[in-house]
């Protein structure tokens, strides 16, 4: 997306008890706080550097959440073996569409994680299927870039993102512009698919009811098979319109002939027309797939995570929040681990030391790849007979205990005591 256009946000009242799931009405006490803390905003300011109130946080960090996109990830498990090029980009379609209901209630903004935090984790789905690994690395605080790496050798692809949230406050509104991109390379047929994101909105932060909403328009698209998506996320306007709506065009690229539409609700169903035919056929219906296609996560205990793991950076805020029985708690162990993220920009200055993120590795010109990508990335489709296939999960675990958290000494020797910063 573009790095200074914001999309249309829409013109909708929301309407408190209408979709209550997006919703969320605040007492005085927090409302009070919201509203002293947009006094000292004015419209278009950058909000990465101002510190939010505690309770509009979702208990868990961004890193963890963007393992969203996998929570349905079962949906491309057949990729690398389904030979119609057509059908592949459909299953990719498909798949991204279908982790953007997987939300907690009300509107919640997850944990910005610290520099240098990791998380995690891996999808099991057994037999010939393997499991897919999940790897995450705050590479960058200012500006604030997450990279992430998921991989399914047995299935046949491999997907590098790396996102640069850029979040502006607007009036009544505030946004969150997911900047950067993601490439799901399909092994076998030397398929890239490059992927944008939409933006997130707050609405009513003065007047109305506050409300979470997706808006902007995306893209999907493959080179070598000749197809790409370009699709919008919608909400409900002045006049007409649905909330938590898409409509996407699958055309071949550069022109202008639609042969699929899909259109619908993200968070309830969506259909696909076949433009030739003219039949309009289910493409995801959420609570079906829910009983079909949805697979847990699986993440180490916490008491076995590494200091920097974003779990066991962020356990006594969670614990807080989670607790519901005081902000100050949560606050307190928030402005802790900050305020440590500072001291350690700020001794690194002194000793005249840069920080070199320990998972990822930045690209110098990006071309089928997002502009960072794991270290020994593999592009080599599955080999069964190759013994080094089964050691590649355990061989990327290992490379995700290697991370480091970029904070000062004082906040590192609680942690992880006899652990220092290296830079």
């Amino acid at each position: 997306m573009s790095s200074e256009k914001l999309p249309d946000e829409g013109g909708g009242d929301v309407v408190l008890g209408e979709e209550p799931e997006y919703e969320e009405k605040l007492d005085d006490a927090p409302k009070s706080i919201l509203l002293s803390m947009m006094r000292q905003l004015t419209t278009g300011m950058d909000l990465s550097r101002v510190t939010l109130p505690t309770f509009i946080l979702e208990p868990r960090s961004f890193l963890e959440k963007c393992s969203d996109f996998m929570c349905h990830g079962s949906l491309i498990l057949d990729i690398g073996s389904t030979p119609d090029p057509a059908e592949r980009f459909l299953m990719v379609c498909k798949w991204y569409l279908s982790g953007w209901h997987f939300k907690p209630p009300g509107v919640k903004k997850p944990y910005n994680p610290i520099l240098g935090e990791v998380f995690t984790c891996r999808w099991d789905y057994g037999g010939d299927k393997g499991s897919t690994y999940y790897v995450a690395e705050q590479v960058s605080h200012h500006p604030p870039i997450s990279a992430f790496h998921f991989v399914n050798r047995k299935a046949g692809w491999v997907l590098n993102a790396a996102i640069k949230p850029k979040s502006k406050f607007l009036g009544n509104s505030a946004a969150s512009i997911l900047e950067g991109e993601g490439h799901l390379h399909v092994l076998p047929f030397g398929e890239n698919y490059k992927i944008t994101f939409p933006s997130y909105y707050v609405k009513g932060l003065v007047l109305g009811t506050l409300r979470m909403e997706i808006v902007g328009d995306i893209a999907i698209q493959c080179e070598k098979s000749g197809l790409e998506l370009a699709l919008s996320f919608k909400n409900k306007g002045w006049i007409r319109g649905t909330n938590n709506s898409v409509e996407g065009k699958v055309r071949k690229i550069g022109s202008s002939t639609t042969l699929y539409k899909i259109e619908g609700r993200w968070d309830r169903s969506l259909t696909i027309t076949d433009k030739k035919s003219g039949k309009t056929t289910p493409f995801f219906d959420v609570d079906a797939e829910k009983q079909r296609s949805f697979t847990p996560l699986v993440a180490e205990p916490e008491a076995q995570q590494a200091y920097f793991e974003s779990r066991k950076v962020w356990t006594h805020v969670t614990r807080a929040l989670r607790s519901n029985s005081s902000t100050e708690a949560a606050t307190e162990a928030k402005n802790k681990l900050e305020d440590g993220q500072r001291a350690g920009k700020t001794e690194r200055t002194e000793k005249g030391l840069e920080w070199t993120p320990k998972i990822f590795q930045p690209v110098a010109a990006p071309v089928n790849d997002p502009s960072w990508i794991i270290k020994g990335v593999e592009y080599t489709p599955y080999n069964a007979s190759d013994p080094e296939e089964a050691k590649m999960g355990e061989k990327l675990q290992a490379l995700a205990k290697q991370g480091e958290l970029a904070v000062g000494q004082a906040l590192m020797e609680e942690l992880n005591p006899g652990g220092f910063p290296t830079g």
